[in-house]
């Protein structure tokens, strides 16, 4: 990383628990509705391992996508060093 950047992006250690948690959903709401759920119509039963699915895999990407698009670390004392030398360098910036 160069001394100018301010703004890390992708910590990936932050996606697991809610990729974790996504995948639990879509794996666990279909095992209880097959195993527990034999007295539902066949459509209900359908819906319901759809619908847990479909969550599931919602919560998951949603997790994975925050964690990439969402700053891990900012470093303000580099962003105002930063900003300091452009002023310093920058003859529009300057006044009479």
């Amino acid at each position: 990383m160069g001394e100018h950047d301010c703004v890390q992006f992708g910590n990936k250690s932050s996606s697991l628990p809610g990729a974790i948690a996504g995948a639990a959903i879509a794996i666990g709401v279909p095992a209880v509705t097959l195993i527990w759920g034999g007295h539902l119509a066949a459509s209900v039963q359908l819906t319901v391992v759809i619908l847990g699915v479909s969550v599931g895999g919602l919560i998951a990407l949603t997790a994975t996508f925050f964690s990439l698009v969402i700053p891990s670390s900012v470093n303000c004392s580099g962003c105002q060093k930063s900003a300091r030398e452009l002023e310093a360098t920058d003859p529009a910036q300057k006044t009479a």
